[in-house]
């Protein structure tokens, strides 16, 4: 039973990742690059038995993180990311992730950055300027963070990825 537990698993994260665009650098709405995974993170087990597993259309894959990764996808449950990494027949080994939605709206995924009185949003695509965001992030420059609504004039829902160290 338990091999055919593994096979099943095997085959449904293959049939997951070959299900993504191969060759892709940029991760754009529509296009996710090679051995990225597409789902929405889901936390299992005891807090000393914990797993990350990302629940996709296509099934289930568990996730394979480093200590800081694995805490921050931790605070992430329930919130759909990118996750890209090596497959293997045990799940995905994350080399980095993205937050791409937040209750099914689109979020931009950063690292708050202060520039005078401006705060900004430091993203693999450049710095955006937060035109009105909420107070609280004021006193989080530094951390990694997901922000949703209109960037440039707020109102501004947020959630904290990683705090700043």
């Amino acid at each position: 039973m338990t091999r055919f537990l593994v096979g099943a698993y095997a085959a449904a994260l293959t049939v997951t990742l070959g299900c993504t665009r191969r060759g892709s650098a940029a991760i754009g709405p529509s296009e996710v690059a090679a051995d990225s995974v597409v789902g929405i993170v889901a936390v299992t087990g005891a807090s000393f038995e914990q797993r990350l597993i990302l629940r996709t259309d296509r099934g289930f894959a568990r996730l394979w993180t480093n200590a800081a990764d694995s805490a921050a996808l931790s605070r992430l449950g329930g919130v759909e990311v990118v996750a890209r990494g090596q497959a293997n027949a045990s799940g995905l080994s994350v080399v980095r992730f993205t937050v791409r939605r937040v209750d099914n709206q689109p979020v931009v995924d950063g690292i708050l950055r202060r520039d005078g009185e401006q705060m900004l949003l430091e993203t693999a695509a450049g710095r955006i300027p937060l035109g009105n965001p909420p107070a609280a992030l004021r006193e989080m420059a530094g951390a990694r963070v997901w922000i949703g609504g209109p960037l440039d004039r707020g109102p501004n829902v947020y959630g904290i990825i990683m705090p700043a160290r």
